[in-house]
């Protein structure tokens, strides 16, 4: 169960990757922990593909739920104004923080001790003390923390994942390393 769920918050996290659980399976619960982060769009697009469902939101910008709302239609029914009140009304299976990088220690505080899973975007953490402290929790409750890179979404790194995953074409993999970058804002628009 673990695993998989692990698989499907990467899947999740991107965007381009084809559906990585069975279509017999149930969907996966999944809350939001914050809209304020660009990424959000790429989540709340994507509700056509039938792997997850999206129970609740922890937002408490009402401008803000009211922009994305109307954009994506989803009932404010399940907006709610703090992560604590979001998880114990909907009980999400894993949740995606949106929300600012001091912000996913809370949400880590918060999910973790209900054995619910964790994407944050990157950075990680604000500081080397808040990840040790979100790794403690994680472990201490058998949970995943999953940091999204961008990267993520290559193509290459698509193709990638197919080859090893769905084609089985190599063997065990013992070791990634990936070197990349570009010219700065300018010029990736």
């Amino acid at each position: 169960m673990i695993k998989s769920i692990a698989k499907l918050i990467l899947a999740l996290s991107i965007s381009t990757l084809p559906v990585v659980t069975p279509a017999q399976q149930k969907p996966v619960r999944i809350g939001i922990a914050g809209l304020s982060h660009d990424h959000i769009h790429g989540l709340l697009g994507r509700k056509e593909k039938g792997d997850i469902v999206i129970v609740g939101i922890a937002e408490p910008d009402s401008g803000l739920v009211e922009r994305l709302a109307k954009r994506y239609g989803f009932d404010k029914k399940i907006v709610y104004s703090s992560i604590d009140e979001m998880l114990r009304s909907t009980k999400p299976e894993a949740v995606m923080a949106y929300n600012d990088i001091f912000g996913h220690l809370e949400v880590v505080e918060k999910c973790a001790p209900r054995g619910i899973h964790v994407m944050v975007e990157k950075p990680l953490a604000v500081s080397v003390a808040h990840a040790d402290k979100m790794a403690k929790l994680a472990k201490k409750n058998n949970i995943q923390i999953l940091t999204n890179y961008e990267t993520t979404w290559y193509g290459s790194n698509t193709e990638a994942y197919k080859v090893v995953n769905e084609e089985e074409q190599i063997g065990e993999i013992l070791k990634i390393e990936f070197h990349t970058g570009h010219q700065g804002p300018v010029e990736i628009g």
